[in-house]
């Protein structure tokens, strides 16, 4: 059983939806309903539908809710987020800020 009520949440909706329970296209209740449903907190019930979005099981269609994606094949990759090539860019970023600073010392120290 998961440790976070967000995690069961997410396990079970993920569960329904490769049982076939929920089909691609179905809109999910409200966050409201769904935190009665489950017993949780309404950001409990976010940070569970991030986590199923983040593992593309549902899309986020903001003022219309929460659909039901296509259930990943088991053993594929979860689809690439937004958040996820930001974080990725934000390290190259930083590695490229790490590097020029390096190849920047190496010359000033070359220059003497």
């Amino acid at each position: 059983m998961p440790s976070h009520p967000y995690k069961a949440l997410a396990d079970d909706i993920a569960a329904k939806v490769q049982r076939g329970d929920l089909k691609a296209g179905e809109q999910l209740p409200s966050i409201r309903a769904l935190a009665k449903e489950y017993g949780i907190t309404t950001a409990t019930v976010q940070k569970g539908l991030k986590q199923l979005t983040d593992d593309g099981y549902v899309t986020s269609v903001p003022g219309l809710g929460i659909f039901v994606s296509e259930a990943p094949e088991e053993g594929t990759e979860a689809p690439v987020t937004i958040q996820t090539v930001v974080e990725q860019l934000d390290a190259l970023q930083a590695a490229m800020a790490d590097l020029a600073q390096r190849v920047k010392h190496l010359e000033n120290r070359d220059a003497r």
